[in-house]
């Protein structure tokens, strides 16, 4: 049989969130939440419009290379 989670949902004029044991929900995935909501805000979405529009002016996008020699070199 399967069992009843024990993650708590939120959601009324006031508050919104959930609540859950930290052994259900890691701070990995805690923290991937908080940056997709923080990353969702109106304001957000525009200063990524605008950094991909001056992107894409300059021609500056690194390949998948690039980022990945960065992100190993920061390790």
């Amino acid at each position: 049989m399967k069992q009843a989670s024990n993650i708590t949902i939120i959601d009324n004029e006031v508050l919104r969130g959930i609540l859950a044991p930290a052994g259900a929900l890691s701070k990995k995935v805690l923290t991937d939440m908080l940056d997709f909501i923080e990353l969702s805000s109106d304001e957000s979405s525009k200063e990524s419009d605008i950094r991909i529009r001056e992107a894409d002016k300059k021609k500056s996008w690194e390949t998948i290379g690039e980022v990945r020699d960065a992100a190993a070199s920061a390790d």
